[in-house]
């Protein structure tokens, strides 16, 4: 008798204890966030990921019903921030905003992290608007022109990218597929890269548009086309590189990622805030602005699309080795 009652007393504590642990893990996940949640944005302020995950954050924040501040760590084709990420406290707490770029450093071999390390909470963003942008005063001016003129001067053009990064890519696939051979500058990300342009350092980039149209429309930049199958129906007028017989296609996806590990609770609570977001239609009025497209994916078609757009990658490994 005695032995039942310490078996019923074993028992009951045991079941308190689960109880207790489970309402307690339900209750912190019903009070997140209780505090800022800090948002990385592994590259420089001014460029189009910084930009777009600000115009984001301001109304993610109405959803979650806290602020969002971001924080941007520059450097290493953006593996800086995203292993500050990785190393964070898996909480909730500590986001990051990024795109494709997060799959390119460890397709070089510089590293052995990639978006496969974290946590995907949420696809927020397809941006279908990389542009190929020359200064007015190139040698070249349209797409058979820039072939052309590179052909017959080998490494005679400054591609300004970003070792390790999402340019570098870009660099490195064109010379496969135009059978070119160029001189790939590394000077700094998308703001750098449109600064050098503007000062003559380099002759050809490539840009999201929304932040090179001021340019395009001055003149200052020529537009040699869109890195797409198709044309962007946010800017019918601009014309495909395919059109004039040299199809590219570069687009890019911007994602929501959290540490490995993060609790499924937290990580679902933030990305059915991302997917209200993305069908706020005052968001996607400003999104407009910018020709981009929201467009939301729930974290395991997120790394679906994800894994599929690095495979699609893999066929330009071998020539960031040169082989």
């Amino acid at each position: 008798m005695m032995r039942n009652n310490a078996l019923r007393t074993t028992f009951g504590l045991l079941a308190a204890l689960t109880f207790s642990a489970s309402a307690g893990y339900v209750q912190a996940d019903d009070k997140y966030p209780s505090k800022t949640v800090q948002v990385v944005v592994p590259v420089a302020p001014g460029g189009d990921t910084d930009t777009n995950a600000r115009l984001f954050n301001k109304y993610l924040e109405k959803e979650l019903g806290q602020s969002l501040v971001v924080v941007n760590v520059d450097g290493g084709g953006g593996t800086i921030g995203m292993r500050r990420v990785m190393s964070a406290k898996k909480d909730g707490y500590t986001a990051m905003f990024f795109h494709g770029e997060a799959m390119v450093p460890k397709l070089a071999g510089l590293v052995d992290v990639g978006i496969d390390s974290m946590e995907m909470v949420a696809i927020a963003l397809l941006d279908n608007t990389t542009v190929l942008a020359t200064h007015k005063d190139a040698p070249f001016k349209t797409m058979p022109e820039l072939v052309e003129y590179a052909k017959a001067n080998p490494r005679k053009v400054d591609f300004g990218m970003l070792t390790g990064g999402y340019p570098h890519l870009v660099g490195v696939a064109m010379q496969k597929q135009l059978g070119i051979d160029m001189n790939l500058v590394d000077v700094g990300g998308n703001s750098a890269k449109i600064v050098a342009l503007r000062g003559h350092k380099i002759n050809l980039i490539n840009v999201q548009y929304g932040i090179a149209k001021d340019y395009f429309s001055s003149g200052d930049f020529i537009n040699l086309g869109l890195l797409s199958p198709e044309r962007n129906p946010l800017m019918p007028d601009v014309a495909t590189t395919g059109e004039a017989g040299f199809p590219l296609e570069f687009n890019k996806f911007f994602f929501f990622a959290m540490p490995k590990g993060t609790p499924q609770p937290i990580v679902e609570k933030f990305s059915a805030a991302v997917k209200r977001v993305v069908e706020n239609p005052e968001y996607q009025q400003e999104a407009k602005k910018f020709f981009l497209t929201p467009t939301y994916m729930a974290p395991a078609a997120a790394t679906a699309y994800a894994d599929k757009q690095y495979s699609y990658f893999q066929q330009f490994q071998k020539l960031f080795t040169g082989q």
